[in-house]
Parts: C-alpha cells; sequence; structure tokens
C-alpha cells in the first residue's frame, strides 16, 4: 500500500478485527459505558484526569521541543505541573526547560477549540506556538504546505465522519469503538505525513508536526467520541517515522488500550476506599511482624 493511501474504508474494516486494536476497543468501551458521569466523585475525579492529562502530555511535548536528549530527560512532572499553573519560571530550574514546556502548554491550547468547530487553523497554530513557521497569503490565507496540511486535517475529520455513519447501524458497541479507533488512527496517520511535508518545506521543524499531529490525534477523537490518548515522546518519535498505515495503527491502538485503562481507574478512584485499604494492609503487616515475634 502506498503510505498516501490512508483514508480507505477497507483498510479500517480489515484493522478493527485485529487483536491490538480490538483489545483496545474492549478497554475503550469499558471507559465510555461509564458515561454519563452522575457521581460527583467521578465528575471530581474526571477533572482532575483531564488537567492531569495536559500535564503528563506537555512533558512530553517538553522533551521534543528541547531536543538535547540530557536536558530532556531532567523535565519532571513536577516542572509541568508549576508551568501548567501559570509559572514561567522555576527557582533552580533551567529556563530552557520551563520556556518549552511554556510553547507546549500554549499549543495544547490553541489546539483546544478544534475538538468544537473543527477548524484546522487551531492546529497551524498549535505548529506555530511550538516553531513552525507558516506562510500567510491574502487576507491571512494558508499558503503552500500549511494549506496541504490544513487541508489533510479536514480530510481526516471528514473520514472520520463518513466512517462514523457507516457504523451507526453496528449492533456490537466494542466493534462500534473499534471502527472509530481505527479511522482516528488513520487520520492521524494522514496528519503525520502532511506535517513532515510541511516541515520539510519551511524550516524543518518536524517537531512542531509531531506535536501538532498528536493534538490533533486527541481533539479529532473528542469531536467523534473517541477518548483521549497519552503518548510519551519516544513513541511520537516512533509515530513520526516512516511506516505503512495498519503498523501505525497498531501502535495508537496499543497506546489507547494503556491510557483509558488508566483513565477508568482514575475516574472510579476512591480516596477513603484507598486510605483504609492502606490501614489495613498497614494493620496485616503488623500482625504478621507480632505474629513472628511469638513463634
Amino acid at each position: 500500500m502506498n503510505n498516501s493511501d490512508w483514508n480507505d474504508p477497507e483498510l479500517v474494516r480489515r484493522l478493527c478485527d485485529e487483536a491490538p486494536v480490538r483489545d483496545a476497543a474492549e478497554t475503550g468501551q469499558r471507559l465510555m459505558a461509564m458515561w454519563p458521569l452522575t457521581k460527583p466523585l467521578y465528575l471530581e475525579n474526571d477533572t482532575k484526569y483531564a488537567e492531569e492529562l495536559q500535564v503528563r502530555l506537555t512533558q512530553e511535548f517538553a522533551k521534543l521541543i528541547i531536543g538535547d536528549p540530557e536536558l530532556a530527560q531532567s523535565v519532571t512532572l513536577a516542572d509541568a505541573d508549576f508551568v501548567y499553573e501559570g509559572a514561567q519560571s522555576i527557582p533552580g530550574r533551567p529556563q530552557e526547560i520551563v520556556d518549552a514546556l511554556v510553547a507546549a502548554n500554549e499549543a495544547y491550547d490553541a489546539a483546544a477549540d478544534y475538538s468544537d468547530d473543527g477548524d484546522a487553523r487551531h492546529l497551524v497554530s498549535a505548529a506555530q506556538k511550538t516553531g513552525a513557521r507558516v506562510d500567510y497569503g491574502e487576507d491571512a490565507e494558508l499558503t503552500g504546505a500549511a494549506a496541504e496540511f490544513a487541508q489533510t486535517l479536514d480530510a481526516g475529520d471528514a473520514f472520520v465522519d463518513q466512517i462514523e455513519q457507516d457504523s451507526q447501524s453496528l449492533g456490537d458497541p466494542v466493534e462500534r469503538v473499534s471502527v472509530a479507533l481505527c479511522a482516528v488512527g488513520l487520520a492521524f496517520y494522514g496528519a503525520t505525513q502532511a506535517s513532515r511535508a510541511l516541515a520539510e518545506s519551511t524550516d524543518g521543524n518536524l517537531v512542531a508536526g509531531m506535536i501538532s499531529s498528536a493534538l490533533y490525534c486527541n481533539e479529532l477523537g473528542e469531536r467523534h467520541g473517541v477518548p483521549r490518548v497519552f503518548f510519551d515522546a519516544d513513541t511520537l518519535a516512533k509515530l513520526n517515522r516512516p511506516m505503512e498505515p495498519a503498523q501505525f495503527v497498531r501502535a495508537v491502538a496499543h497506546a489507547a488500550s494503556l491510557e483509558w485503562s488508566r483513565h477508568k481507574a482514575d475516574v472510579v478512584w476512591d480516596p477513603d476506599a484507598a486510605k483504609a485499604d492502606a490501614e489495613e494492609t498497614d494493620r496485616k503487616r503488623e500482625r504478621e511482624e507480632l505474629a513472628k515475634k511469638f513463634q
């Protein structure tokens, strides 16, 4: 298959029955079946999860922006949390780390409205926030590779929408999630192809494309009822290497399965129950230690 042939309904049908995709879909369905959330605890936990996901993702984006492996690995979750809360500097921490995190958060925020209106300019803006140079023509119209990038994002949205409509008659909810995941994964693949073309025709900033494409994946998923996915820096780098669409979707499905399992666990987490379990574990250990003394 030609790498450009990603928007193929037949490919969706083939991929959605593969084990990695099916496993992810089963995990996703268990998560999605909880909605609409009604328990105040679950609603609070889900809000906290969304905030923490942004912190986790921007930590990974900052590693890519920094580039230098040694400095990138020193970016901590605490650094990312401070910047998420609005810090412009962190005492004792390199300003390069803070600047990268600021850029990552600006990109994250710039992309956020795409899930509501489907305007690809939000993703172009996200790429700009992380270093991409974008040319505009008259009346601030995108030109060249930037316009092609935006057109690919639009095509991905239309592709997922059509696949979603075609799958409405499916009786198995897991199958519907599987189909939607494959469609979003393939649109994400198309975005990575277009982002590389954008980078190659402008300033070679591949990182900006990696980040904006990952943000596109999550905002596109949000538009079509697919839960968000966490990608670490290494995974994003691997996804941006040349590969066939099917291989790409399998990798996305693996990341989705891990994140959707975590998302569900985070939503149902009960701090009181966790505290009680910890106290019971401590009491059990103390009883065992005491029993050993009298043996």
